[in-house]
């Protein structure tokens, strides 16, 4: 029968009789536990920092920026901005260089609505730190300048406004842009907010699609 050893004693061999265990010096165990425990917790922090320092912040559309007339707003191209909604060449390059985008406006999304294969609609989603009345006034000085046809300025009911624009594309369709310009957080205060704030940040909205064959 095998029998467990007592590890709390040491024996004397051949006697089987408990002797006192031979004094040792202090262990040093717990105290480099300890000091393991905090380098790995230091090097840990420092780990995080660097993760968190290395994190692909969010994409903010930024280039050399062209004033816009009556905003305090600057143009960038969209044509790489909106290449995330491109499709096999689709909406055509002259369209696309078409369209800017104001700088500093942070990608939120994109969603795509295509019915067909020539029934393109696709939309892209920013934010910015800015008044709805710049936006606006933004895209109707852009649009106009890039030979856009203006179809018009709707109100919505999300306290929102929409601008609709056409022109005809490389590719022989006809092309519409909505602009849509919506608030994001409420104002602080109307006195704080200005003339025309109705959010401290707006959202918006670029929606790109083919204006339907109204022979089919």
């Amino acid at each position: 029968m095998t029998t467990t050893p007592d590890l709390g004693r040491d024996l004397d061999e051949g006697l089987g009789t408990p002797r006192a265990r031979r004094a040792e010096p202090p262990s040093l165990r717990p105290a480099l536990v300890v000091l393991a425990c905090a380098v790995v917790l230091s090097l840990g922090g420092f780990a995080v920092a660097l993760i968190g320092g290395g994190q692909a912040a969010p994409s903010i559309v930024t280039g050399l920026g062209t004033p816009v007339p009556g905003v305090n707003l600057s143009a960038v191209g969209a044509s790489q901005v909106l290449q995330r909604i491109s499709n096999g060449g689709t909406p055509p390059r002259d369209v696309l260089e078409a369209l800017v985008v104001p700088n500093g406006a942070r990608i939120v999304s994109t969603t795509a609505q295509d019915a067909g294969v020539d029934q393109y609609d696709r939309s892209i989603y920013f934010q910015l730190d800015t008044k709805s009345t710049e936006l606006v006034k933004f895209y109707r000085t852009e649009l106009r300048r890039a030979h856009w046809s203006l179809l018009g300025t709707y109100p919505l009911a999300s306290a929102g406004t929409e601008l609709l624009a056409q022109r005809t594309g490389s590719d022989g369709y006809e092309w519409e842009v909505g602009v849509v310009v919506t608030p994001v957080n409420p104002a602080i205060s109307p006195s704080l907010a200005g003339d025309g704030q109705t959010s401290a940040v707006m959202g918006l909205r670029l929606r790109l699609f083919v204006v339907p064959d109204s022979g089919s």
